[in-house]
């Protein structure tokens, strides 16, 4: 196995085991990643429609409107008005805001526990590499060959 081969076979493995195991963690408070990720997302960049979060996440839309729909029926987030009725925004409730504080706390905790032993260096490294990769992967999504 070639050293780009086996990095990127690490990559998906830590990749699949942090995905497990912050479920995990975020079980405690009823809720998956994929539903924090929205959350997230509308913490950090306000209301938001779903191609924007379809978007950001880089999943299918179906994909995101079932999670949207979970997140709605837990009175998490809500549809928001707008002036074009085309567009569904949505934004967290303040339900939305006090589930985004509890997990907070939990995904900190367990993004510490998974760093622990990594210097600041090599997590600027890492995010430099990750950053390039996906500055490549927008690039193949827009030019396939």
């Amino acid at each position: 196995m070639t050293d780009s081969q086996y990095f990127f076979h690490q990559y998906l493995q830590v990749s699949r085991s942090f995905t497990k195991n912050l479920n995990e963690h975020l079980a405690a408070h009823g809720i998956f990643h994929s539903q924090w990720a929205i959350i997230h997302f509308l913490k950090r960049n306000g209301p938001a429609t779903l191609s924007e979060i379809v978007h950001y996440l880089n999943v299918e839309k179906p994909t995101v409107t079932r999670t949207v729909s979970r997140l709605e029926e837990r009175k998490l987030i809500a549809q928001i008005d707008s002036t074009d009725k085309r567009v569904k925004r949505i934004d967290l409730t303040k339900s939305g805001e006090e589930m985004y504080a509890l997990c907070k706390e939990a995904v900190m905790y367990y993004e510490k526990k998974v760093l622990a032993g990594v210097t600041e260096d090599e997590l600027k490294t890492a995010l430099n590499v990750i950053q390039k990769m996906q500055k490549q992967l927008q690039q193949e999504d827009v030019d396939p060959t």
